[in-house]
């Protein structure tokens, strides 16, 4: 009796996709050193890779969403309403505290879309689109629409502006976020289950699977990785901003589909994320040196996603292909 191999943890025997991501990845850079002022320089490759961190840490949620077959358009949201309730309760609960009460309140977030989408059944992008705007209402409530200043605190602006042994904790913290999904994607049984829900979640409620259980876990997890990021995101801005980061959703969005990463749900790894973020960082990056309008960085994010898609549909063409002639 053979054994059945689960989704995403094993290689097509006879066609394997190409590591096209790391090398788009890699010629960009190259690009971008030879024909962008400043680029290739010691300050601007760090300054690229503390945008890139949060955003990596961001996206490890949505590579986990992404992965159970779902999509989160809510993290820019839950990001600001985090900000808001970190220096609201500041005063109250001190800066770890705070930071806590903040990142708290995205996890909860993300708990709830999971539920939302795994026992309801609920369209994970009417579910997300949802709490996006409740969360974004909340927070301009909360602070009558204006942004409020944080009071200085050496210990508020670590997570932000922090070393640890000379590594900016942003960098770290990313670092640490992959380490952890990959622990769960390749090791773990949690990273198992969201592999099976994401192939085919029919199939697994009917093997016996808690699919509720699974993808309300998987969307508090990606919570969590959100959290992060937002916790980064209000200690280096300093202030409750119920309008922090709205394109956090679509930069996210858009650095796992350039990594590769099927929409469809079930497959995956993170060095797709860790590549596909690169690129984003990258590209945003040279948008601000070569001095186009910062409108210029949603526009070519949009053609790259859909040149990345247009590629994974090629590819899973010529794999099917290479399937039915070895039979």
């Amino acid at each position: 009796m053979m054994a059945k191999r689960l989704p995403g943890t094993s290689r097509p025997l006879r066609l394997s996709r190409p590591p096209a991501v790391a090398l788009v990845c890699l010629g960009l850079f190259l690009l971008c050193c030879a024909f962008v002022p400043r680029f290739a320089t010691f300050g601007n490759i760090e300054n690229v890779l503390r945008v890139a961190s949060i955003l990596c840490v961001v996206a490890c949620g949505q590579a986990v969403v992404i992965l159970l077959g779902g999509i989160e358009f809510s993290f820019g949201a839950s990001a600001a309403l985090a900000s808001v309730v970190t220096v609201m309760a500041l005063p109250v609960l001190g800066p770890v505290g705070g930071l806590a009460t903040g990142g708290a309140s995205v996890i909860a977030i993300g708990a709830v879309n999971g539920f939302l989408v795994g026992r309801l059944a609920l369209p994970p992008v009417i579910v997300t689109l949802g709490t996006l705007m409740m969360a974004s209402g909340a927070a301009a409530w909360l602070v009558g629409g204006l942004p409020i200043d944080a009071p200085p605190s050496a210990a508020f602006s670590w997570p932000a502006r922090g070393r640890v042994l000379g590594v900016p904790v942003p960098i770290l913290a990313a670092l640490l976020a992959c380490a952890a999904l990959h622990l769960m994607l390749a090791h773990g049984r949690i990273g198992r289950l969201w592999y099976h829900v994401g192939a085919n979640p029919v199939a697994a409620r009917l093997a016996g699977l808690d699919v509720t259980r699974i993808t309300t876990l998987g969307y508090a997890v990606a919570g969590a990785f959100c959290a992060v990021g937002a916790i980064i995101l209000t200690s280096r801005v300093a202030s409750g901003q119920p309008a922090l980061a709205p394109n956090l959703p679509f930069e996210t969005i858009a650095a796992c589909a350039i990594g590769g990463l099927p929409l469809s749900g079930g497959r995956g790894r993170v060095s797709q994320v860790v590549f596909g973020v690169l690129t984003v960082a990258m590209l945003n990056n040279a948008v601000v040196l070569i001095n186009l309008p910062v409108a210029w960085q949603l526009v070519l994010l949009g053609l790259a996603v859909l040149a990345a898609v247009g590629l994974q549909k090629d590819w899973a063409v010529l794999a099917r292909l290479a399937r039915r002639t070895d039979r």
